[in-house]
């Protein structure tokens, strides 16, 4: 319902580098190649995501709403995924009705708008084509590792479309959280693995280099926004000279996935201190659950929430280090991010409920931080997803000044262009886009053209 009343069909945003001077204006002069398709943007492949937009471009005239219907799905796809290890990690002790239950509390997290920037625009698609893929690629390989090479095809095809071709923007934060992964379930099952587990390991192994290699080979070559690139030595920089307020602006992100930005700005008792606590009490509650995953053996049954909050922690550390030198501390908080760290609280949930329904005792003290940890999710989500929808009117009515503006290009004065944003990039682009008839010009009566 969110999507259907508030976006719009107007691409704007990061989109405007794939226009012109990107490869759509290559598509549409005939001069379109893979290396167009395949080039980086601020060291990231978005290959899927650009093949996506080029059919839309070919067989809808570059409709995004094509995209919009897609998201829901993709994230009942990653539910579903979930789903199957929850099950698997609480049977058969518990019944399907108690596991089905139970499952409910984890898709108000998977679908709250808390991640709304990640649902409404043009350039959504690229926030949610990832984790669908990167879990059923984590799944496939735990398979394999576990299981046997009957599972070999499927962990290769699933991980070359993770890294490869859907990977996105997340695709850096796989990495360490995979050897994370691999590296603690090594550990805990030292004693019981076999020469036909190391053998798969060092299959993978081979197989992960070599996908890795395809991946960065010429990376910093001919990139189509090199000054946004995570990995530029000064941003680095920028965090060395500034420590403790980078360490503000990590905090900061993980009190997004709880407390979204909106409800930062919408309410006054939310100061940027106050923020810094919130992110630095979802940190203390990560650590307890990665403690508590442990001590419960968990693990015996499932690693995919460790890997989740992994994969959480990995993202928002290189979140910090490709912005925190660009953007203020409110930055932190774009809920684009929170499409990938809403799924490391949903882990978190995870491993509390498991944690909660084993047959030892936990005491008092346990049972009340881990029931503050609930209350403060939900609490944070609750309060977030009601202030979402109550500027949702205003953001509605904000693309829709974008949208006419952008009908007037040429006729619209220095002054509104500034206050909307519309730079020269833009501008550009939205004239490309008129020249084709695409995307709002699909179907413009004569007299606004």
């Amino acid at each position: 319902m969110y999507i259907l009343l508030t976006a719009t069909d107007y691409f704007y945003g990061d989109d405007t580098i794939l226009i012109k001077g990107g490869f759509i204006e290559n598509y549409l002069n005939g001069t379109l190649t893979f290396a167009d398709l395949w080039r980086p943007k601020g060291m990231i492949r978005f290959l899927g995501y650009n093949l996506l937009l080029l059919a839309n471009t070919k067989w809808f005239s570059m409709n995004p709403k094509i995209f919009f219907f897609m998201i829901p799905f993709l994230l009942l796809i990653s539910a579903l995924l979930i789903y199957r290890d929850y099950r698997k990690s609480l049977s058969p002790e518990r019944s399907p009705e108690f596991v089905a239950t139970t499952f409910f509390i984890f898709t108000l997290i998977i679908f709250n708008v808390i991640q709304w920037q990640g649902l409404i625009s043009g350039y959504s698609l690229n926030f949610q084509l990832p984790m669908p893929f990167i879990i059923a690629s984590f799944v496939s390989l735990e398979l394999y590792l576990t299981k046997g090479k009957r599972y070999l095809p499927l962990a290769f095809i699933l991980t070359a479309l993770a890294v490869l071709v859907f990977g996105g923007t997340p695709v850096f934060a796989f990495a360490p959280a995979l050897v994370l992964t691999f590296l603690c379930y090594i550990l805990t099952h030292h004693l019981s693995l076999t020469k036909d587990f190391w053998v798969r390991a060092s299959i993978l192994g081979v197989f992960l280099a070599v996908i890795a290699v395809i991946y960065t080979f010429g990376i910093h070559q001919n990139d189509s926004a090199p000054a946004f690139s995570p990995y530029h030595s000064s941003f680095v920089a920028e965090v060395l000279t500034r420590p403790w307020e980078a360490a503000q602006f990590f905090l900061t992100s993980f009190c997004a996935s709880v407390v979204g930005i909106d409800a930062f700005f919408a309410c006054n008792y939310f100061s940027t201190h106050s923020i810094t606590i919130i992110g630095m009490i979802v940190v203390l509650f990560y650590a307890l659950a990665l403690i508590l995953f442990f001590r419960s053996h968990m693990y015996e049954r499932t690693y995919l929430p460790f890997f989740l909050i992994m994969q959480t922690i990995s993202h928002l550390a290189i979140v910090t280090i490709g912005r925190f030198g660009l953007v203020g501390r409110s930055g932190a908080m774009m809920s684009s991010y929170t499409c990938v760290s809403i799924f490391g609280l949903v882990a978190m949930v995870w491993i509390f409920i498991f944690v909660l329904v084993q047959p030892g005792r936990l005491s008092a003290f346990l049972k009340s931080i881990i029931y503050a940890g609930f209350s403060m999710i939900f609490a944070g989500l609750l309060l977030t997803s009601i202030i979402v929808w109550r500027v949702q009117s205003d953001r509605k009515a904000y693309f829709e000044q974008l949208r006419e503006t952008a009908l007037q290009i040429d006729t619209a004065t220095p002054e509104e262009l500034e206050r909307l944003d519309f730079n020269e990039q833009i501008c550009s682009s939205l004239r490309l886009l008129r020249q084709y008839k695409l995307n709002i010009y699909r179907s413009v009566p004569a007299g606004r053209k």
